[in-house]
């Protein structure tokens, strides 16, 4: 039986740690986003109610996937 090599020499993709460290936190921040429009959650017309503008809605959606797809073009096939 051969031992295995170190993740440098197994095939497959490599996603450098910032790059993970990245996807992590995208994938927090649309967590949050989710929580923050769950239906029985909040009120809408309570006093602290999240209001966002579709604008700025796109803007946090445009971010989230510029994030994306930095992290992504991070990866490498080593195969």
């Amino acid at each position: 039986m051969q031992a295995r090599g170190t993740p440098e020499e197994d095939p497959g993709y490599h996603l450098p740690e910032e790059a993970q460290l990245q996807l992590q936190q995208v994938r927090d921040q649309l967590e949050m986003m989710a929580a923050m429009v769950m239906p029985g959650h909040r009120r809408d017309d309570a006093d602290d109610a999240v209001r966002l503008k579709p604008s700025a809605l796109a803007r946090c959606f445009r971010q989230l996937a510029d994030e994306m797809t930095s992290a992504l073009a991070a990866a490498r096939w080593d195969g």
